[in-house]
């Protein structure tokens, strides 16, 4: 990897970890996220552009790393995780927050309000876990 992708990936790092705190500041009671449209709504664009930049650090990684040529999005989390870049169990955790971005996306059917704010509130840690193990795999590459 090269100081010029090591780079990217590190702010793209810092504006996923920006996304999650700005977040957490954010993050209502769970009756105010129930009739709050505005908070509701700007909570679920944050956590949206959140995921959309975890997917893009992954992306930069399997490009400049070369680990193949993937075929979807859930494919690169999977070369991620063969890599030993992150751990399977994250790897898992990841593949679901991508779905739940498309479903927040794309409005698929009705979107359940009560388990939107409870994904919102138990997987925000799973961000941070990805900052650190993506750390850990560019210092163990030397790139760090």
């Amino acid at each position: 990897m090269n100081k010029e992708t090591k780079q990217r990936i590190e702010l793209k790092l810092e504006e996923m970890v920006k996304y999650i705190n700005e977040l957490q500041e954010m993050m209502p009671s769970d009756e105010e996220y129930y009739t709050n449209l505005v908070r509701r709504r700007a909570c679920e664009k944050t956590i949206e552009i959140a995921i959309d930049s975890l997917i893009d650090i992954a992306s930069m990684i399997v490009a400049s790393e070369r680990f193949g040529l993937p075929t979807d999005e859930g494919n690169i989390i999977d070369l991620i995780v063969e890599h030993n870049v992150i751990d399977k169990n994250l790897g898992e955790k990841i593949k679901d927050m991508k779905g739940f971005r498309n479903i927040l996306v794309h409005r698929y059917g009705h979107v359940d309000d009560e388990i939107v704010y409870r994904i919102l509130t138990i997987c925000l840690n799973d961000f941070y876990d990805f900052e650190k193990q993506v750390d850990r795999y560019l210092e163990l590459m030397g790139t760090k």
